[in-house]
Order: C-alpha cells, then structure tokens, then sequence
C-alpha cells in the first residue's frame, strides 16, 4: 500500500514537471516598446528605432551603442533591408525581449515615403502576430521619425503616448495600422495619415522646447506617396468625408459680418450615394451631425428658439457643405481618393469599375462628387443674446 502511493506521488511530480511552461518570460526581462520609427537609411536600407520604456528601478536594459536615452525612456536603433533584420539588430542590443503588443504609435518620416516602396512595410506587421495592429500610424513631416521619439514632453513622459493623447481627445480614432493597411490594399480607397511636425514650445523663462503636434494631414496614392498635404481645417474636413473622425469645432461668420457663431460638432457621419438611380456618374457625400452652440458673438438673440434657431441651423448647413465641398476639390486635386468612392463604385457598378480601377487616382480627378448636409442644431446653450 506505502510503495502504491510512493509510486502515485512519484508519477504526479513527473507529469507536474513535464507540463511545465518552458518559454514564459517574466515580466523584468521584456523591454516594453511604446513607439516605433521608420526613416530611410540609404542603399535599399531602412532604420528601425524603438522607443522603450526604462524601468524606475533600473538604469535601462541597454548598453551605450546605438542608444541614446533620457530619464524616462531610451531610443535605440538598428539597420536592415527589412523590418524583421533592423528590428533583429536592435533585439541584439537589448538584454530583454522586445515587446510589441503595447505599442501605440508607428511613426514614418516623410523621406522614407518618398523614397521607398512603404507597402513592403505592412508584411510583417500583417504576418507576425505579435503585432497588435491597433497602434496608430503616422508621417513625420521635415525630420527623421526618431527624432520624434527622442523628444520630452511637458504633460507626458513619453512622446508617443503624448501624440496619442492628442490625437484620441480630438476625435481622431480611426488611424490604427490596421486600417491604413486596409487603406493601403484597397484599389478604390486611398490613405489618410495625420502629420506630425516639431515645434517650439515657450516656457516663462523665455526658454523653447521642442514639442510635436499634430499639423494637418498627408494624402497617400496608391503607391503610397504623398499626393498632397492639407492644413489643420481641410484635413478636419476631410477626415470627417472619409468617416474617420467623431467630433470637430466650427467657427463661421454671421451674414452681415458682425460677429461669429462657433459650434460643437458631435455624431459626425457620412454616406456615400448616387445622385439617381442607377447613375454611376454622379456621386454624393452625404454628412450628418448634432451641433451645440458654444460663442456667440452675433446680434442674433437665441433666447427667440424657433425662429432664430432654425434661421441659424440652415445657415450652419450652407457654410459646413461650401467648405466641405471646398475640400473634396482640393483632395481630387490631389487624385487621392480617401473618401472611398471608388470602393463604392466596385459594389454598386462592378463594370464600370472594372474600366477605372486600373488608374483611379487620374479618374477620381475627373469625378462628378458633391457635398450634401444635415446638421441638427441641438442646442443653443444655456444664454440668449450675446453680451453687448
């Protein structure tokens, strides 16, 4: 009876030891990286950089070759002819692993689009699945992307995070590497990516430090170059005709040109429809949204709700399709179909479609697209006339 459970313990140990995790990795030896640079290195080359978060019981798990560091973070760097080589190099200066899946931000300098087949960046990012393809992407505009990365921030510890931020509470959701990949691959739809530029920022001892901020947005071919670039407001525009934002603010001038009436846009969609039945000429973006007056400058008494409001809401729907219509021109310009038009072209008239799909970016110029609105005004607020 004693050996029978001697040998019973003896073979649960056994199966104990032999179910064992034998890859687990712990958490102090993996290197978490928040923010990836891509910049063009010359001669077919492209240079990885992470940024990763130092420990605070730590010095850092990286040596001093090809590292530059700050207190809160370290930026190191490696060089490949592909993703998987350049990010290998940089794993060989790491005495941790590298950890993707928290990443919230790929940064690509202007250069490397220019000069570069960029689609070759998205298969490893496709086909590894330690990728989680939620972090945003974006273009670096006038420097290298790492210099992004080595930059401070006055509210956030780490740039990436700060940009996020930025972009998050100004309602720019839909720019996961996930979706540009999508972007990127589908013959009737282009690419949108928000632009960040390096500015100087001034402090009250009249010092500057560099910040980066979000300033406009680059439209991409379908060879993913850059098209065009718009300012803060076209782009505004834009990404709300391209379904990728969820909230803006508006500022108009009244009629007479005595004061400005500005506004919350909330609940912002679009719709893409023919002008006719069966017309594949034709095509009309249709936007709607919920508007919440803020400042009032005007003459106007909001106090008189019915009249007024009304008056208002038909003059807010007239100045919001002039200036999107302003910016669906400027974009076929550019032959940059970010609005996916195309894509709604290849479901509705499939062949038609079949006739344009092979140089869209030169038909979607010659495209008959115009502008449709319906904002709701919501609210007034909680004040009538505008203070003398």
């Amino acid at each position: 009876m004693k050996r029978a459970i001697v040998r019973t313990g003896l073979l649960l140990l056994l199966i104990c030891a032999s179910t064992g995790c034998t890859d687990f990795v712990e958490p102090d030896q993996l290197a978490f990286v928040m923010g990836t640079a891509i910049d063009h290195a010359g001669d077919g080359m492209i240079e990885v950089s992470h940024q990763i978060v130092i420990p605070s019981q730590q010095n850092g798990p990286f040596g001093s070759s090809g590292t530059e560091t700050t207190d809160n973070f370290v930026v190191v760097s490696g060089k490949g002819v592909d993703v998987f080589e350049a990010s290998q190099n940089v794993q060989r200066k790491s005495t941790r692993k590298l950890l993707t899946s928290h990443r919230v931000v790929i940064a690509i300098s202007e250069e490397y689009l220019q000069k570069n087949d960029a689609s070759k960046l998205f298969d490893k990012l496709n086909r590894d699945p330690a990728n989680n393809q939620r972090d945003m992407t974006l273009l670096v505009k006038g420097s290298d992307a790492k210099a992004f990365l080595l930059l401070d921030h006055p509210m956030e510890h780490l740039s990436s995070i700060a940009i996020d931020k930025e972009m998050q509470i100004n309602g720019l959701f839909r720019f996961s590497t996930r979706q540009f990949m999508i972007d990127s691959l589908t013959d009737g739809a282009r690419p949108i990516l928000p632009v960040v530029q390096i500015e100087r920022l001034k402090s009250k001892d009249k010092k500057t430090t560099p910040i980066a901020v979000i300033n406009g947005f680059a439209l991409l071919d379908h060879q993913l170059k850059i098209a065009g670039l718009l300012d803060d407001a076209e782009g505004a525009n834009v990404v709300w005709l391209a379904g990728k934002g969820t909230y803006k603010g508006v500022t108009i001038p009244w009629k007479d040109g005595k004061g400005h009436l500005s506004f919350r846009l909330t609940h912002l969609k679009r719709r893409i429809d023919t002008a006719g039945e069966g017309d594949s000429e034709h095509f009309v973006l249709s936007v709607t949204a919920q508007a919440y007056l803020i400042e009032n400058t005007t003459p106007l008494d909001m106090s008189d709700k019915r009249d007024t409001m009304i008056l208002v809401q038909r003059y807010l729907n007239e100045r919001v399709k002039r200036d999107l219509q302003l910016s669906v021109n400027k974009a076929q310009q550019f032959g940059a179909d970010v609005f996916g038009i195309g894509e709604f072209m290849h479901r509705k008239f499939p062949n038609r479609w079949k006739s344009l799909k092979g140089d869209w970016d030169k038909a979607f110029r010659q495209a008959n697209v115009t502008v449709e609105a319906k904002i709701r005004l919501r609210s007034a607020g909680a004040s009538g006339a505008s203070p003398d």
